[in-house]
């Protein structure tokens, strides 16, 4: 049987999800997959519960204070770890004991250096990768050399929407990636209400409560990892998968986060997108977001965010144009096909 690793980054739970459904195809077509993440078991879980979990945090990304604001001096203390000679070996030992005959990484740059020295073939797929990131922050920069060269001898699947990739042996873009169920509105809603699913992943946002107007018809959904609002119009849900969910609700409030347009792709659900500035990807998938007929708020002051949200809400829903599904499958096949030329 052939042994596939899936090795994320700790930033948020977005990595993680959309591999998930690269997991979800490669154990359809027989291979033996672990997932190797720093977030909760129930993540994955909730998408695959027979997934084999390995807990572990292998990068830093960009630590935040919330969903929508970075800490660079944060970042940079964490990196003197994650950046570090004994983290590679670190990382190395444990890819040795494993065996895998391939591994997707999605991003972290250590994992792509351990495969290289222990000759394991490694692919990165995501949207963006690590050293190009950091390539826009001073603080950041030597960091970004580092595993520009880490990364320059493997090959990159770009999901669609990506960023600029330039420091890997090759580059393909392989389309949308992400979890998807058959739509399902959560239990004790009514028809008549219009659904509105709050995420802000792992990370949340300071404020939220103060943030969501009071709409006559409109239900606030919200599920873990992020906390209740004790409002009657709010309602947690805890017992529906977070993709069918997405496809089930009118609306998704969010931030421009890769997890969630995938989802909100596939489910063709309307997203209500608050802006994120200081994140290098962030210009590309905002400009996604709006080309597929999503609303980006007006946050000039919290009033004006709070009257616009109120304004949009009071207005039509809409259900975006389709989108190609098979992203997760050709990541899964040049995997494969990696495991397979690396074991003849």
């Amino acid at each position: 049987m052939t042994r596939i690793g899936i090795l994320c980054s700790a930033h948020g739970f977005g990595h993680v999800a959309r591999q998930l459904a690269v997991a979800e195809v490669l154990m359809d077509r027989g291979a033996d997959v672990e997932v190797w993440t720093a977030a909760p078991r129930e993540v994955v879980h909730d998408y695959l519960p027979r997934l084999r979990v390995r807990s572990t945090r292998l990068d830093v990304g960009l630590v935040q204070s919330d969903s929508l604001h970075e800490d660079l001096p944060a970042t940079a203390d964490a990196l003197r770890h994650y950046a570090s000679e004994a983290h590679v070996r670190d990382v190395a030992e444990a890819l040795e004991a494993a065996s895998f005959d391939a591994i997707v990484v999605d991003a972290p740059p250590v994992a792509l250096e351990a495969a290289r020295r222990l000759g394991v073939p490694a692919v990165l797929a995501s949207n963006f990768d690590w050293a190009w990131i950091y390539s826009h922050y001073s603080e950041l920069r030597e960091i970004s050399a580092r595993f520009a060269a880490w990364q320059e001898p493997h090959p990159a699947l770009r999901m669609t929407p990506g960023t600029p990739m330039t420091d890997f042996a090759r580059v393909d873009d392989i389309g949308v990636v992400g979890r998807w169920r058959p739509p399902k509105r959560p239990a004790g809603t009514s028809l008549e209400e219009q659904l509105v699913l709050v995420s802000f992943g792992g990370f949340g946002l300071h404020g939220l409560d103060a943030l969501l107007p009071v709409v006559a018809g409109v239900r606030w959904l919200l599920a873990p990892p992020m906390a209740p609002l004790d409002r009657p119009d709010c309602t947690f849900v805890t017992d529906l998968s977070y993709p069918a969910m997405v496809g089930g609700v009118d609306r998704v409030l969010t931030k421009p986060g890769y997890g969630i347009y995938g989802e909100a792709a596939l489910g063709r659900t309307q997203v209500l997108l608050l802006p994120r500035r200081g994140f290098p990807e962030s210009p590309y998938l905002t400009r996604a977001f709006v080309d597929r007929g999503d609303v980006l708020l007006d946050d000039a002051s919290p009033s004006t965010l709070r009257a616009h949200l109120e304004c949009v809400l009071r207005g039509p829903v809409r259900r975006p144009p389709p989108v190609a599904a098979d992203g997760a499958v050709r990541v899964a096949e040049r995997v494969l096909s990696l495991a397979t030329a690396g074991t003849s």
